[in-house]
């Protein structure tokens, strides 16, 4: 299991939020208006780098973002929220972990927002779920007029799946700044991904978001995934391309065009499109999972997917990159591995990758350097473990394993820390025909991931309740996102609704 940190979650979406202060030179804190969050600076020079890389961060575009903030640190090394940004772009464990304690080091310079930060980042260090949630509530209620502080409060309500309070907040967002980019790409997520969806107002925020900002490659993107949500790849497909024209240099817009080509059944052109990402990407680490699914998609040749892995992991060994991104792109490779062999009833490949995959994660966590990122790799482990020893057959070693997760999570303050312990018992559950019991414990499990939900339907399906599992089958016969989970089902997925329909 791999556990959705709210962190890694603020890592990925962070780039949707913006400080920004006025021009006008300062010898604190910037001038900013009611409705900005405040950043404090003395360098006009370093705040015209921040404003730049924040463009891209704006955008999700860490690999641009980067070299901009350590230009605005370089000038003026005391700039608090340049260090925040530069941590929360980082491309590694190792390379956040670092930042985040040069950050985490500025508390006596930082002023109130930033300050807030520090305690969101400590927060979620130690993997608080309330604590966060309190901090963003905090921010909001400082800066009532901040569209932005609404986002991140949002945003922490998602982390913890209360998916209705941030859609609020989004729109909160908006009513203050009805042309606030990050709200409404946000909404836009928020409309495609979490119930109750509505595909139409999820196109129509990322277009507005295009109208906008109709240069900007990543709102194209955005536009584009509205599209796939209503499976119109061919649109989706335009998009994509329509992105790498406005942006040759972001990997993003290659990787996109690849999942559309790969829904399309066009194979080799999304394994194109894959090598064009990677050769774009930053150390040439990246799209190696979504190349190796089209194998499956192709003709769920799962071997084939699971050998490419492992050359992957071969050569990453020889590339002159940082220690950190060679040991988090082989622990993705493992990771993407495990669910195939998972899935495919492959126990001793499964058993193998495992051993392989312990040494990867205790890096991992040395790399994170927090006592939380220790406890959770230690559980992930054990999660995969019991998941071993169930596909073999042995229930109660597995019954024991998962017991271990509890322990090892006792002190974690997460609501939703125990999914991989229910997974394990809906697993067995499941393998032994007691479907209202694997459903019990599959309703524990996270409503948006979609291997989840395959197999809900699957026990619903097989407890007699038709109609609940196809209406769910039906959905996830159309869901167009690229996932590991997505790339073992869809085949099946599309073949039941085919048959359905005769």
């Amino acid at each position: 299991m791999i556990k959705r940190l709210k962190l890694t979650t603020l890592l990925l979406v962070m780039g949707a939020f913006v400080f920004t202060a006025c021009q006008e030179k300062q010898t604190q804190e910037n001038a900013v208006d009611d409705g900005e969050l405040p950043v404090s600076t003395a360098s006009e020079e370093a705040l015209e780098k921040f404003n730049t890389a924040l463009a891209y961060f704006d955008e999700g575009n860490g690999q641009k973002a980067r070299p901009l903030f350590d230009e605005a640190l370089k000038t003026d090394p005391n700039f608090v929220s340049a260090q925040l940004y530069r941590a929360l772009s980082a491309n590694s464990a190792k390379d956040w972990s670092e930042n985040r304690d040069k950050f985490l080091a500025m508390r006596d310079q930082a002023n109130e927002a930033e300050s807030i930060m520090l305690d969101y980042v400590e927060a979620g260090m130690a993997d608080d779920d309330l604590k966060e949630l309190e901090v963003m509530k905090q921010l909001a209620e400082k800066y009532p007029k901040s569209a932005r502080a609404q986002v991140y409060l949002a945003n922490t309500y998602d982390g913890i799946d209360e998916f209705q309070k941030g859609r609020a907040h989004y729109e909160k967002a908006l009513e203050l700044d009805n042309e606030h980019l990050p709200a409404l790409s946000a909404l836009g997520f928020s409309y495609m991904f979490f119930e109750p969806k509505d595909f139409q107002k999820a196109e129509e925020y990322m277009a507005k978001a295009v109208e906008l900002a109709p240069n900007s490659a990543r709102k194209h993107i955005d536009l584009g995934d509205t599209y796939r949500a209503q499976n119109n790849l061919e649109g989706a497909l335009e998009s994509y391309l329509k992105a790498s024209e406005l942006d040759s240099e972001d990997p993003i817009t290659f990787s996109k065009a690849g999942h559309a080509n790969s829904f399309l059944g066009n194979f080799e052109a999304a394994r194109k499109n894959y090598q064009d990402a990677r050769a774009a990407s930053e150390f040439g680490t990246g799209s190696f999972n979504f190349e190796a699914y089209t194998y499956l998609y192709e003709d769920g040749n799962y071997k084939k997917a699971l050998e490419y892995f492992k050359e992957v992991n071969a050569s990453v060994d020889g590339m002159d990159i940082p220690e950190s991104n060679k040991t988090g792109t082989k622990a993705a490779c493992h990771f993407n591995s495990a669910m195939i062999a998972m899935h495919f009833d492959d126990v001793e490949s499964l058993k193998a990758i495992i051993e392989s995959w312990k040494p990867l994660a205790s890096k991992i966590a040395e790399d994170v350097d927090t006592e939380a990122a220790r406890l959770n790799q230690k559980a992930n482990m054990q999660y995969w473990e019991a998941v071993a020893m169930a596909l073999d057959g042995d229930h109660d070693g597995a019954v024991a394993k998962s017991d271990e997760i509890k322990s090892t999570l006792e002190t974690i303050k997460d609501p939703h820390k125990l999914r991989g312990y229910h997974r394990v018992h809906a697993l067995i559950n499941y393998s032994q025909e007691n479907y209202e019991k694997a459903l019990e414990h599959m309703a524990e499990l996270d409503e948006t991931n979609v291997y989840d939900k395959f197999w809900m339907a699957k026990a619903h399906m097989e407890s007699g309740n038709t109609d609940e599992a196809m209406e769910m089958f039906k959905e996830l016969s159309t869901y167009n996102f690229n996932s590991v989970g997505y790339a073992l089902i869809r085949n099946e997925v599309l073949a039941m609704m085919e048959a359905e329909s005769v």
